[in-house]
């Protein structure tokens, strides 16, 4: 986790004591709950409020952001190298090229024909910004944006793709939450006309963008309140996947969508200081397949430390909901997996060990080759170094 709006941050453009407090990455160690916190290398990004990230592999990239001092925003592109913690700027913040300068965006990963892009979408902006309207297409009102850009990594380029469908207007603060490497789920946000509980599907090809709004019936089922400002994670069941929706501006509750059947679930066991922020981030750990732990941290209420709240999927549609106290955290996590692993059956517990032996066996022979060609490489350059003192003597 990194950034955000933090006590003593200097509302600068940039500064040695901004540089220093942003340069620390914080990591949550799942096995224990733990929060350690680790000095990055290289400038990280200015935009340190309302970024946009997303992870590819070992790489996560952060786009755009607010600076945290009157009305700077950025568009620029960095990304984060989790083996080696370095920043590295990728495309500078500029009104040249690119989205508009903004935060509270919504940015998801795309992977079509063996290229990987990033999809950034709308967001809020300076004022300043309404008439540079960055993208033709595109609508600008009150400081937001609709604009869908793509940037693809390879070949550092900014593209605008096509788009169909129910366009949204301009909006910012909205969740955008992958579903598989070509579809996303829209829901929420902040629209010039006030806070928005739609709902959208996104689907993604290389060129084009297709959005489809799911109508609300109001008041015949379920549906979420308005609300902006509050985080979603994605949750995968045999069933399908699910999207689950904590707090907002405005709200003190959680919901759960079915993706596949379209209809949500209000989860009514979990206490206000779980539902009641906005501006806060969520983590989901698949801790076993019917077991998912999502971890809460921060928000703008007085509700800001460190939860942990369990979603048990037990049968089609059934679901339990609680909040694992972090003092038990170890203890449970033990009798969540034994309890789980002892209702799996005999023969699904021996598919996931042949599993796991056949991932081990696959380990075992890459760093068995590895080490193999590490020696060769030592052995060639032995031998070239010979070959040079042979040479310098005659």
């Amino acid at each position: 986790m990194w950034g955000g709006d933090q006590p003593d941050l200097p509302e600068t453009h940039d500064s040695e004591m901004k540089k220093e407090m942003t340069s620390l990455m914080d990591m949550c160690h799942l096995p224990t709950g733990k929060w350690e916190q680790r000095p990055t290398n290289g400038n990280p990004p200015l935009g340190v409020w309302g970024y946009s990230s997303v992870a590819i592999g070992k790489e996560i990239y952060y786009f755009g952001g607010y600076c945290g001092h009157s009305g700077c925003y950025h568009n620029s592109l960095h990304s984060f190298n989790v083996d080696t913690f370095t920043w590295r700027e990728l495309s500078p913040s500029t009104s040249d090229h690119g989205p508009m300068m903004k935060a509270n965006c919504g940015m998801v990963a795309l992977h079509s024909d063996g290229e990987d892009y990033l999809v950034v979408i709308a967001g809020k902006g300076s004022s300043s910004n309404d008439a540079l309207k960055n993208q033709p297409s595109a609508k600008y009102a009150r400081s937001r944006c609709n604009e869908i850009h793509y940037y693809k990594i390879s070949a550092d380029q900014w593209i605008s793709p096509v788009v169909t469908g129910d366009r949204p207007p301009p909006i910012s603060s909205f969740t955008l939450t992958p579903v598989t490497n070509n579809t996303a789920v829209m829901f929420g946000g902040y629209t010039p006309n006030g806070a928005s509980n739609k709902l959208y599907m996104l689907s993604f090809t290389k060129t084009s963008v297709g959005i489809s709004e799911v109508p609300n019936p109001e008041g015949s089922v379920e549906w979420p309140e308005e609300r902006w400002a509050h985080s979603s994670v994605l949750i995968d069941t045999s069933s399908g996947p699910h999207l689950l929706v904590v707090g907002g501006w405005g709200t003190k509750n959680s919901w759960l969508l079915d993706i596949n059947k379209k209809i949500w679930q209000e989860q009514i066991n979990l206490p206000v200081n779980v539902t009641w922020r906005y501006d806060h981030s969520l983590l989901v750990w698949s801790v076993t397949p019917a077991t998912n732990w999502i971890i809460e941290f921060g928000g703008e209420t007085s509700y800001k430390d460190t939860t942990v709240i369990e979603l048990r999927y037990t049968s089609d549609n059934d679901w339990s909901t609680s909040v694992i106290p972090l003092d038990q955290y170890q203890d449970q996590l033990r009798r969540r997996i034994l309890s789980d692993w002892e209702n799996l059956g005999m023969e699904k517990q021996l598919q996931i060990v042949q599993d796991h032996l056949q991932q081990r066996e696959r380990e075992f022979y890459q760093e068995q080759l590895q080490r193999e060609i590490k020696e060769k490489e030592q052995i060639q350059q032995d031998q070239n170094k010979k070959q040079l003192q042979l040479l310098q003597e005659k």
